[in-house]
This record gives structure tokens, C-alpha cells and sequence, in this order.
């Protein structure tokens, strides 16, 4: 007999702790369906956004089920039950996904999920369903039109494209292919293939009716999909069974939560609506990021391949470098003679539409004052999302540069001090064992909104400042840095093509 000692959730995450070691399957079951859940030792983990279908947990009346044992609660948690009750909100807050846990006569523990929408009149008699505005309404018509019409058009020119192995790179974050994308393209043989290109940076252009028919007509044309990062039109687009849809994601590593590991707080998705769950294949670096990955696009491990990283292929070549870096040194002289601070920071803001960073908390007089004193020059690289520049006076403009057009692979090349916070980009900078400074001057509330995967496995080897001060403080303590070492370590990469990995498992090389 097993007896439930804790229960605790992270993120979308149900924890449930046993009194002993589990040594039979478990089953979460409802009057039609069970579903075997992830145990280990002595601890269940139930994923409400992300069933081994890839779905959410359906509206259910749910209990626990082990093979030939019981199980029940300890009676010392009956009064804490609704605590652990848990609402997530999405879309505007205005829709709310339930699970509410309760004990049975017999202390088994239930589980009730289902979903819930505002009541805007809640003094009305009778009220079925939420009351819009007829300008409301009007909206949403014109959006499921729109959508039913670029279906219709997708499904008649998916039927008559030519051929086989049509291949699509596809981004709605830049006007350019960037990051694994670029890499992939650039590694696969054109000869050989029907290659695609749809780019359009929507947060800077916004999309019109023309670009969602020309982008539709990129994808209906196409076997094969790339991206790397959330493609908003693939989330109304019924793509066709044997379109193959492949995630390459553009971060290293799963630092901040996001897609469905966020569900329930601002900028949640969908429930179901979302093109994460589409995809067939996913890519990721190391077999260790596919629970945490899994977790952000609610699909099953099993369409997982830690094949490596597209642009990290050759990264550490020391021919491809030196090709980098002097290119670099043709754009700012002083990097070859100076010591470079690298500050890349993530986005604040719920999304793209609402991104933005508080450049007061860059002291610029002080930074220039360091950089003057130490022989050091400082580059800002924003993320794309931050649309806002940063105004730089011209008394700062010898040393004090925005480079946020270019790459930022290519810049940590050159860097010899990064200040971040909580970009992926740390992923990368850690291969050339250099000062990481972690500047998290809103630490408490920036991991309540956005609460953390893998974070601490890199904090707890660099630095981490919440104060100006503090981070002065450590640029002074590592400013004794010679460049002639900055690429000493670097040995060449031997890993496996993570490119070759996917032309020949995933694209099929004949």
C-alpha cells in the first residue's frame, strides 16, 4: 500500500511524493481513459499541459491508479488540499483552466480538471456564455474567415505542388535567415533540393493581408518545415499529415520558462491552439533539455532528437573564428586592441509586442569611466524583440557601441567579459571559460512571472549582481585581463555535424 506524503506543483507541474519507493506503473485514470504517467523513486509527476499525446489533460474527474496496490492520502494533508488547487488564466485572463484536488471518503486522492470563462454578468438569471460587443463580434468573425479562407488556399495548393522534398525555412523574427537557421541553410546541398526562403520580422513589420497569403503560400508549397522560435501562422494553419515541421529553437539552453511551461501567467498560450504542439520533430543540444523542452512546446519526448545545435557546428574552428573576428576588427579597430564587455541582456515585457529594457539601469558615465581607465570598450547587444534603441551621447561614442544588428554568436568571439542576465546566450559564452556576470536587478519578480529551468547550473560557477554597484564591483575584480589569451583555450570542435544529423535522419539524404 502507498501513501501520498506531499504534493507540490512547478510550473505546470503536479509533484507527488509517495511514502515509499514505486515499483509498478501508474495510471491516471477517468471513466474512459488511463494514461501512464512519469514516476521515479518514489515520486509522480503529472504535466496538466502535456499528456504523452501532447495535449492538454482534459476536462476530467481524475484518479490515481497503481497495479495491484492502493493508494492513498496521508490524512495530514486533507486540510491543505485546496491550497494546492491551482487556476491557470490565459487569453487576457479572461479564460481560466482548473485543477482541484480532493480526498474521497476512502482517501483517494481526485483530480478534477476543466475550463471555465468569465462571467461578465454575473447578477443575470441566465447567462450560457460570455457577452461580447457586436464590434466584438464583428472582429472575430472576420479572424475565423480569414483563417477558414487561407486553409481552403493552403489545402488547394498543398494538393498540387510539385514534387517531393520541398524544403522551407521559415521566420517571423527577422528579415534574414539568423542563428540555426542560417546554418542549416547554408550546409544543406541546393542542387539536390527545392529550397525555400519566407522571412519577415513582424514585430518591426507588421503583417498585412498580402504577407500572410505570400507566407501561405511558402508553407503549402513545402514538405519539409524549418523554424526556430513560435511561428504564429502555423498555430491556424492545418498542415498535412505528411508535412514534416521540425523546431531547431533558437536558445542553447531553457533558462526562463516559456511556451507551456508559462501556462496560466501573462503571455500564456492556448491550451490547444498553438503551433508548438505541432511540431514532428524537435532539436536540442543535449538528451538532458528534452524534459525541459518537452515541457515548453507540450509535445511527447518522442518527437525529440538532441542532435547538437545547428550554428554550434564548427563553432569552435579556429579557422572559422580568426574569418569572424577579423571581419570584427574591419568594423571597430579597437576590438583587437581593447578588452570587450559584451552586455546582452533578455527582454522585459509579457511578448514581442510589448518588449522593452530600462536602459537607466546601465550607468553609462560610469561604464565609459571604466572602459576609459581599463583600456576596455563596451558593446550593447539588445534582444530582437526591444525595438526601442539606446541613446548613446556622442561624448560615450568611442567607447560605448550599440551592435544590436549584428550576430551575437559572432560577437561573443571577441568578448572577454559578458554581462547577461537570463539570455541563452550564456550557453555559448560559457565554451571560452571567460567572466559571466549574471546583472538580475529584478531577480524576485522576473522568476515569479517567468519561473526558471536550468538557471542555477551556470550561476553557481560565475557571478550573479542585483546592483549596479555590485556589477562595478565585478568588472573591477576582472578587468586584468590580457587579450593575447582571449582565444588560448579554444580547441576545435569534434563533436558530430549536428547538420549532416539532420539531412540524413530527418530530411532523408538519398
Amino acid at each position: 500500500m502507498y501513501t501520498i506524503t506531499n504534493i507540490f506543483w512547478e510550473r505546470v507541474n503536479l509533484h507527488i511524493i509517495l511514502n515509499k519507493e514505486i515499483e509498478e506503473k501508474v495510471y491516471l485514470c477517468s471513466k474512459t481513459e488511463s494514461i501512464l504517467l512519469n514516476s521515479k523513486s518514489n515520486e509522480i509527476v503529472i504535466n496538466v499541459t502535456n499528456t504523452p499525446e501532447g495535449t492538454m489533460l482534459d476536462a476530467k474527474t481524475w484518479t490515481l491508479s497503481i497495479e495491484d496496490s492502493q493508494i492513498t492520502l496521508d490524512p495530514s494533508l486533507l486540510q491543505t488540499l485546496d491550497d494546492k488547487s491551482r487556476n491557470f488564466l490565459y487569453r487576457g485572463k479572461k479564460y481560466a483552466y482548473l485543477v482541484n484536488l480532493y480526498a474521497t471518503e476512502e482517501l483517494n486522492l481526485t483530480i478534477t480538471t476543466k475550463f471555465m470563462i468569465e462571467n461578465t454578468k454575473p447578477k443575470a438569471f441566465y447567462n450560457l456564455s460570455e457577452t461580447k460587443r457586436l464590434s466584438s463580434k464583428i472582429k472575430i468573425i472576420a479572424k475565423r474567415t480569414l483563417v477558414s479562407l487561407c486553409n481552403i488556399y493552403y489545402k488547394i495548393l498543398n494538393f498540387v505542388k510539385p514534387g517531393s522534398k520541398n524544403i522551407l525555412f521559415l521566420t517571423e523574427n527577422s528579415d534574414s535567415l539568423t542563428w540555426n537557421l542560417k546554418y542549416l541553410y547554408e550546409y544543406l546541398p541546393k542542387d539536390k533540393y527545392k529550397i525555400r526562403i519566407y522571412s519577415q520580422n513582424k514585430y518591426v513589420n507588421k503583417k498585412n493581408y498580402i504577407s500572410r497569403i505570400k507566407e501561405t503560400t511558402a508553407i503549402a508549397l513545402s514538405d519539409i518545415i524549418f523554424v526556430d522560435n513560435y511561428t504564429s501562422i502555423l498555430s491556424f494553419l492545418k498542415l498535412s499529415k505528411n508535412v514534416k515541421l521540425i523546431q531547431l529553437w533558437h536558445a542553447g539552453i531553457g533558462f526562463k520558462s516559456v511556451g507551456y511551461a508559462r501556462f496560466g501567467l501573462d503571455g500564456s498560450p492556448h491550451p490547444y491552439i498553438s503551433c508548438h504542439r505541432k511540431y514532428t520533430d524537435v532539436i536540442v543540444d543535449q538528451p538532458n533539455l528534452i524534459e525541459v523542452y518537452s515541457e515548453v512546446f507540450g509535445v511527447p519526448k518522442s518527437r525529440f532528437k538532441s542532435y547538437g545545435i545547428p550554428r554550434l557546428d564548427n563553432y569552435l574552428d579556429k579557422a572559422k573564428i580568426n574569418e569572424t573576428t577579423e571581419k570584427l576588427y574591419k568594423i571597430n579597430k579597437q576590438i583587437e586592441s581593447s578588452k570587450v564587455i559584451l552586455f546582452s541582456p533578455t527582454y522585459r515585457g509579457t511578448g514581442s509586442n510589448t518588449a522593452y529594457y530600462d536602459f537607466s539601469l546601465i550607468d553609462l558615465n560610469k561604464i565609459y569611466s571604466f572602459c576609459e581607465d581599463n583600456n576596455f570598450i563596451f558593446i550593447i547587444k539588445m534582444h530582437p524583440f526591444v525595438t526601442e534603441k539606446i541613446n548613446i551621447p556622442s561624448k560615450y561614442q568611442n567607447k560605448i557601441y550599440d551592435y544590436s544588428n549584428l550576430d551575437i554568436n559572432d560577437l561573443i568571439y571577441i568578448s572577454d567579459i559578458m554581462i547577461t542576465d537570463y539570455s541563452s546566450c550564456a550557453y555559448e559564452f560559457s565554451l571560452f571559460n571567460r567572466p559571466l556576470i549574471f546583472y538580475r536587478f529584478d531577480k524576485e519578480l522576473y522568476e515569479y512571472q517567468r519561473p526558471m529551468h536550468t538557471v542555477d547550473s551556470f550561476t553557481k560557477k560565475q557571478y550573479e549582481v542585483k546592483t549596479l554597484a555590485e556589477l562595478m564591483k565585478i568588472l573591477d575584480k576582472n578587468k586584468d585581463i590580457e587579450i593575447k589569451d582571449r582565444f588560448k583555450n579554444i580547441k576545435k570542435d569534434e563533436k558530430e555535424s549536428s547538420c549532416e544529423k539532420i539531412l540524413k535522419d530527418i530530411i532523408g539524404d538519398e
